[in-house]
């Protein structure tokens, strides 16, 4: 029998895929943040970030978006990039279906990001996550990664986002 860390593989989201990203983004998000946005600004930031449109101006800008696969089931997705050799680069987005949270999927997944990003010659992979979210602040510490910073982001329609900077070193 596999190990869990065999049986996750991160595949590429073809762009005909990119409705299913949204629609896995709308189930995941009001849990993830039901104490921590209001329902209008969770609803504000899924059609800003997860719009099939976003999604494709993400990728234009040399984002790379991927399915987390579980024993070849999506159970999740993250969004790196751009990656360029010597740069750092950017987490913009990890998410794992509330029912897979816990099984070590998301940290396999990021495992293999790290070693792909490594291979790249990527020294620094940076991620915000909200302040309020302790979950997945803990989440990403056990991972290495470190709070460098804190930051306010105007995101329109009086909304802001109060994140965290995080970086993990990869080399």
């Amino acid at each position: 029998m596999p190990s869990l860390s065999e049986s996750v593989q991160l595949c590429p989201v073809a762009p005909d895929e990119l409705p299913l990203v949204s629609a896995m983004a709308a189930k995941i998000w009001p849990d993830a943040y039901r104490d921590i946005n209001s329902p209008e600004q969770t609803a504000y930031m899924l059609e800003m970030m997860y719009s099939p449109e976003a999604m494709k101006k993400d990728i234009a800008e040399g984002i790379v978006y991927d399915w987390i696969h579980c024993e070849d089931e999506p159970v999740g997705f993250l969004a790196a990039g751009p990656v360029s050799y010597g740069e750092i680069c950017f987490l913009h987005k990890c998410y794992v279906l509330t029912e897979a949270q816990g099984s070590g999927s998301g940290k396999a997944a990021l495992k293999l990001l790290f070693a792909r990003l490594r291979e790249a010659g990527t020294p620094v992979l940076k991620l915000r996550v909200n302040r309020r979210n302790s979950r997945a602040i803990g989440f990403y510490q056990t991972l290495g990664f470190a709070i460098e910073a804190e930051d306010v982001l105007d995101i329109g329609e009086g909304f802001v986002m109060e994140d965290y900077i995080m970086a993990k070193y990869l080399s």
